[in-house]
């Protein structure tokens, strides 16, 4: 059974499947994990890539928090929920997990925060320059975001040129950036909440990450009682584009054990 719409894009791989949930950064839609999402299908996995109000073709109205960008997740996953799910956020996405699991909105066997820091503040230049002017924010977001050799050699991919990629990504979305940037930067919750956590939890971080320094991760993960934290050299904050074996293998060493 497969279900696209301007919301979600669901495969079904089997009644017996864990499901694999996806939820996109800032700016960016479900399209962003295509890659993983055919990857995890074919392994067997169901999968279920979500596009948040404002984001790719869903024309819903945006919202401005990660709670209730949280809360919009749990409504579509409680169609298709499983006995093991599977979470896997990126960057803003890795914030609406944390609020889903911290308020237990469905189960989570297995948790993957990709780019994330916490707390996520966002510069106010870049707020500003948001609200005034997208465009201009989205491309220093891209030459902010990317290790310099993905921007000297666009991708490690062939025929894909990575800059390229994510300026047409979040051009669709440019609407709701500064919303997307000012969730962020507000969501705070106290430590002692992150530390009731029983989740289990991977975190990956790009060496090279101005976005989500390295230094965010190790902070997150020293507050967190199940997780881990693994590296990836040159590599910024589009992991999945800029050093994709390395985030499957390290996705596959922690869902499949």
């Amino acid at each position: 059974m497969n279900k696209i719409n301007n919301q979600y894009n669901y495969k079904k791989f089997s009644d017996k499947s864990p499901l694999v949930i996806f939820i996109h950064g800032a700016g960016c839609d479900y399209t962003f994990w295509g890659m993983l999402n055919r990857y995890y299908f074919f392994k067997g996995y169901s999968t279920l890539a979500i596009n948040l109000p404002g984001h790719g073709d869903n024309n819903d109205k945006g919202l401005s928090s990660i709670d209730e960008m949280a809360l919009y997740v749990k409504k579509i996953v409680k169609k298709y929920s499983t006995k093991k799910n599977v979470l896997i956020g990126h960057s803003m996405g890795s914030l609406i997990c944390l609020s889903i699991i911290i308020n237990k909105l469905f189960n989570a066997d297995k948790v993957v925060l990709i780019g994330v820091a916490f707390p996520m503040k966002v510069s106010k230049s870049l707020l500003e320059l948001s609200k005034k002017d997208s465009s201009e924010a989205i491309s220093n977001m891209i030459n902010w975001s990317l290790s310099s050799d993905s921007k000297l050699r666009g991708s490690h991919l062939i025929g894909l040129n990575l800059p390229n990629f994510i300026n047409t990504l979040m051009y669709k979305a440019e609407n709701n950036l500064f919303s997307d940037l000012n969730s962020c930067d507000k969501y705070i919750v106290e430590d002692a909440a992150l530390n009731k956590i029983e989740n289990s939890i991977l975190i990956i971080a790009g060496k090279l990450d101005i976005m989500t320094p390295l230094k965010s991760s190790y902070l997150l993960n020293s507050i967190l009682k199940n997780s881990s934290l693994e590296t990836i050299e040159h590599c910024g904050h589009f992991h999945l584009h800029e050093k994709p074996e390395d985030v499957r293998k390290l996705i596959n060493k922690y869902i499949e054990n």
